[in-house]
């Protein structure tokens, strides 16, 4: 399975592939079984199945816990961006009203392609624009702070803008990297396979032991598919069930310091 393809196709496809593939695998395990059993007219007690689901279970608490931080991480820096830029916005106040007025107009730009930043959901080229013009209008913010760095009038004003602005501009370049930072697709790869061989096992199992309760196969399979599908939701925040418009909003709000 290429793992480009893995990441551009919609986790509920996969969870239900997933469960397809591990019903299938759990069926030929259960013919396989039979087969075995009534050539040899024995019923063996097998223990592979338990080590293998453990081992199963090891890896998507693993997995889901990786995804699980991943989302929290970028949540929490989502919140630290709308209050950086909120805080270097109030500190514009501290200057004279002509270049107040010229930082103002400046942030109410900046605050809009932040907002187009999050609006543009997965498309890529929206994103890398709206990313280009915050670093390009930041850019400009920074260019103006420094120059009014060298008035001593301005020094009040300075030592507070400037690392207002630094942890603006910081805070793009790490929420740029955190929606970059996912769970490695060999390990969800390793996880999908993984997956249809215990259920594979898990009939071939049953089989042996000339018993079949597909209640519990069907259940296993379904809670399995489940627990991928909410792993990879969790780790693609502009798509999918699981996002950020929650702490997106609080950027969103900011337009209200414009009004």
């Amino acid at each position: 399975m290429d793992a480009n393809t893995l990441n551009q196709t919609e986790a509920w496809v996969i969870a239900l592939l997933l469960f397809t593939l591990m019903l299938i695998s759990s069926f030929i395990g259960k013919l396989l079984g039979n087969y075995i059993r009534d050539k040899k007219s024995t019923q063996e007690k097998s223990t592979e199945t338990s080590a293998l689901t453990a081992l199963l279970f090891f890896l998507l608490a693993f997995t889901f816990g990786m995804s699980g931080d991943r989302y929290d991480s970028r949540r929490k820096i989502v919140v630290e961006e709308a209050n950086s830029i909120g805080t270097a916005l109030l500190r514009s106040d501290l200057y004279p009203d002509s270049t107040r007025n010229l930082f103002r107009k400046d942030f109410k730009q900046y605050v809009e392609a932040r907002i187009s930043y999050y609006q543009a959901g997965a498309d890529i080229k929206g994103i890398m624009k709206a990313d280009s013009l915050s670093q390009l209008i930041s850019s400009s913010l920074w260019k103006r702070a420094a120059t009014l760095a060298k008035d001593p009038a301005n020094l009040a004003a300075t030592q507070q803008m400037i690392p207002a602005l630094n942890d603006m501009i910081d805070a793009t370049t790490s929420r740029l990297a955190g929606e970059k930072a996912k769970v490695p697709q060999s390990i969800i790869i390793m996880l999908i396979f993984l997956a249809i061989i215990s259920a594979f096992y898990g009939g071939y199992s049953e089989g042996r032991k000339d018993r079949a309760d597909w209640l519990i196969q069907i259940g296993f399979c379904l809670i399995v598919s489940l627990v991928v599908l909410f792993t990879l939701d969790l780790d693609r925040p502009r798509r999918g069930f699981v996002n950020l418009d929650v702490p997106n909003q609080t950027i969103i709000d900011l337009r209200k310091n414009f009004e």
